[in-house]
């Protein structure tokens, strides 16, 4: 997909665009790429990928590059600079943008998870004794 196509859609669809205006434009491009390399191994069923969904995980691809996300990746609790703190609350960022989420739902690994425990949770007649 072209990074101007998804840049035109990000700058006219979305409020915060901090991460993708300061992005030069090859760090832009490569954030297409590996927004639509990530979408297409989440959700392999849906092909053509909209420009919206490119756009929303775009932004949050460039957003992980933050220092204070990659410290939260690593599960660095505390960081701390001449007396000054920040803590970082448990858990992981998702790989996958809230906004794709809430469009597209669970990737395929999930749901393939998902089924593989109900399949597991599932009894086929017998009596008891």
């Amino acid at each position: 997909m072209d990074p101007q196509e998804v840049g035109a859609w990000i700058t006219a669809n979305m409020l915060d665009t901090e991460a993708w205006d300061r992005a030069t434009d090859q760090k832009q491009a490569v954030a297409v790429v590996q927004a639509e390399r990530n979408l297409a191994r989440w959700y392999p069923n849906i092909s053509p990928m909209a420009v919206s969904i490119v756009a929303f995980q775009t932004v949050w691809e460039l957003q992980g590059i933050d220092p204070a996300l990659k410290y939260q990746k690593h599960n660095v609790k505390t960081v701390s600079d001449n007396g000054e703190s920040i803590s970082y609350k448990d858990g992981e960022r998702p790989d996958v943008a809230p906004d794709v989420r809430a469009l597209l739902g669970p990737t395929a690994d999930e749901l393939a998870e998902k089924e593989a425990a109900e399949a597991a949770q599932r009894q086929y007649g017998g009596a008891l004794v």
